[in-house]
């Protein structure tokens, strides 16, 4: 098997209440590779649904777990 050079990289998290995502840069800072989950339609086996509110001209959305 052929070897490879080492990649300098840096993985960015992103925890939210709707989804965590991650993303890989590279020294260039160049994506290479996505993915993220959605929490309402990737685990529809827990039965969260997002949910808007909208007071004071503020919006806030929460994942609210059935």
């Amino acid at each position: 098997m052929a070897e490879h050079a080492p990649r300098r990289c840096c993985l960015g998290w992103d925890f939210s209440t709707q989804q965590v995502k991650v993303v890989a840069v590279d020294a260039e800072l160049n994506v290479f590779y996505e993915e993220s989950v959605h929490f309402d339609r990737d685990l529809p086996e827990f039965g969260a649904t997002l949910e808007a509110h909208v007071a004071h001209g503020r919006a806030t959305i929460n994942l609210v777990p059935e």
